[in-house]
This record gives C-alpha cells, sequence and structure tokens, in this order.
C-alpha cells in the first residue's frame, strides 16, 4: 500500500527456526514523490509482471499460499489500517502537511494501485 522502489531482494527478509520460514517484519521502505500515475517494482511480481497493483498481487495470491479470498482480506486490513492511523503516523514521523500531502494517495493508497482490483477494495478507498 506504499510506493517503494528499493525492493530488490536484500531487502527482503525471513526467519528459520529450524523447522518454519516467516518474513521479518518490513524494513527499508523508501516512499518517495514521483511523477505520473503508473508504479512498478523492482523486482517481478507473478511471470513478467512488476505493475504495483492489487490486482497483480491477487493474482499471485496462490504462489504465497493465500486463497483469493485471504489475499482480499489481507488488503483490506491493511487499507483500514492505513485508513485509521495515517494522521498519528504522520505526527509520530513529524511529518509537516506539505509531506504529507505529498504522500497521502502519491506514495501511500495510490489510485493507479487500485486499478483493475475488486470492488470491495476500491470502494475503501472512494
Amino acid at each position: 500500500m506504499c510506493g517503494n522502489t528499493d525492493d530488490h531482494a536484500r531487502n527482503h527478509a525471513a526467519f528459520w527456526d529450524g523447522q518454519n520460514l516467516t518474513l521479518t517484519p518490513a524494513y527499508d521502505i523508501c516512499p518517495q514523490a514521483r511523477s505520473g500515475n503508473e508504479a512498478t517494482q523492482a523486482m517481478l511480481i507473478i511471470g513478467d509482471n512488476r505493475l504495483s497493483q492489487i490486482s497483480v498481487c491477487l493474482e499471485a495470491a496462490a504462489n504465497f499460499q493465500l486463497s483469493h479470498a485471504a489475499a482480499i482480506a489481507m488488503v483490506a486490513h491493511q487499507v483500514k489500517v492505513i485508513l485509521d492511523h495515517w494522521p498519528q503516523v504522520c505526527d509520530t514521523a513529524a511529518l509537516n502537511e506539505v509531506e504529507r500531502l505529498l504522500l497521502w494517495r502519491g506514495q501511500i493508497l495510490n489510485p493507479f494501485a487500485f486499478e483493475g482490483a475488486p470492488t470491495e477494495l476500491r470502494a475503501l478507498v472512494a
């Protein structure tokens, strides 16, 4: 839900306890102002597709052992958390009004990310 073009392989990690592999918390996420609407990732998401869109992620859900419904629920939860906590996060980060406006719907919850997404997800940010 946050624009980030610094998504190379060294910025992904997992914990291994000898039996289970789990993702580490997110790190090295660097939202930056960009021009234009379309956004892509450095790493491919599925096939040769690297578009930063929820619809692409949903297409890849099965590769991560997620059902389509579970993936939609995960995205909906993320969007709701961002909507509920955006002002407090900005306050904690001491962002001024210009920085907040620059990031909101530019890097955070960008409309391009929702193109082609299921209606129930697009409705969350409408």
